[in-house]
């Protein structure tokens, strides 16, 4: 039976049918994108609704998203494929590659475009901003980012924001326990009240629902409870995972994520499709 699509949710689907974080390969290369291998080895493990998100970021092509949209138009896939990109959000003011102007055409080859609030500013080999020297203004900076990611108005999908920049916290040694208690309460109720405003999607990924923060299920519960509109994604890169073998990672390990989810009362009537 043919799903209805209703509200951005198509009637009958379930987030065990999504995954919504997918990547061709690490750095995409014209004439050589193995995007139909990737859907064809996520049809062939069930999934129904799938999106591929390239890494847009400073170093990257950008009309490498107009070759895989002609790439997806030229057959049918078998599976419901959105097309976006992870575009690397560079700074707390959710500064990015994207140019609205310069890039407009290429804009329009995708469906939406998701966000990736990476911490990659602070590495030394970047450095595009001094660490902060204490756990509060480093959680300050993060959550400052977050917002304005979310008022801005080039991006749909918030990919894996759920540990608050907390990993990252802790490897840099400004946080002493990976733990959601490092997060105030009131940056966690500003996020969830913003998201449902500029009606964002928030993606749940799978690595952080895997090795979850100490007390990981309150801010999940927060935005079951807010309807905060989810999905779920593996960020496979299907080059360096499924052929290669870097990682134990394929399309549609989500179960950590989907688990989540409905353990903190979430269900399918929460899951965003286009």
């Amino acid at each position: 039976m043919q799903c209805l699509k209703h509200r951005g949710v198509a009637v009958g689907a379930d987030f065990d049918m999504v995954d919504f974080h997918l990547h061709t390969m690490e750095t995409p290369v014209s004439g050589k994108i193995p995007i139909y291998d990737l859907v064809k080895e996520c049809r062939r493990r069930g999934l129904k609704y799938i999106c591929i998100v390239d890494h847009w970021k400073e170093t990257t092509d950008p009309n490498i998203f107009v070759e895989e949209r002609e790439l997806l138009d030229q057959v049918d896939l078998g599976v419901k494929v959105y097309l976006s990109a992870e575009v690397e959000i560079l700074d707390e003011q959710a500064s990015s590659p994207v140019n609205l102007e310069d890039h407009k055409d290429i804009i329009k080859k995708l469906d939406f475009l998701s966000a990736a609030p990476h911490l990659g500013e602070f590495l030394p080999t970047i450095r595009r901003r001094e660490l902060p020297r204490s756990k509060d203004k480093f959680i300050e900076y993060v959550h400052e980012k977050f917002m304005n990611i979310i008022k801005n108005n080039l991006f749909k999908m918030i990919l894996h924001p759920t540990d608050y920049g907390l990993r990252d916290c802790v490897n840099f040694g400004l946080c002493k326990s990976y733990s959601m208690d490092n997060i105030p309460e009131e940056y966690m109720d500003e996020f969830i009240k913003s998201v449902v405003y500029y009606g964002k999607v928030v993606q749940i990924n799978e690595s952080t629902a895997l090795n979850p923060p100490k007390d990981y299920k309150t801010f999940i519960r927060k935005m079951v409870k807010e309807g905060v509109k989810l999905t779920v994604g593996s960020d496979t890169h299907y080059l360096e995972d499924c052929v290669f073998k870097r990682y134990r990672n394929w399309p549609g390990k989500t179960g950590s994520a989907v688990k989540v989810i409905r353990e903190c009362g979430g269900d399918k009537s929460l899951l965003w499709i286009p």
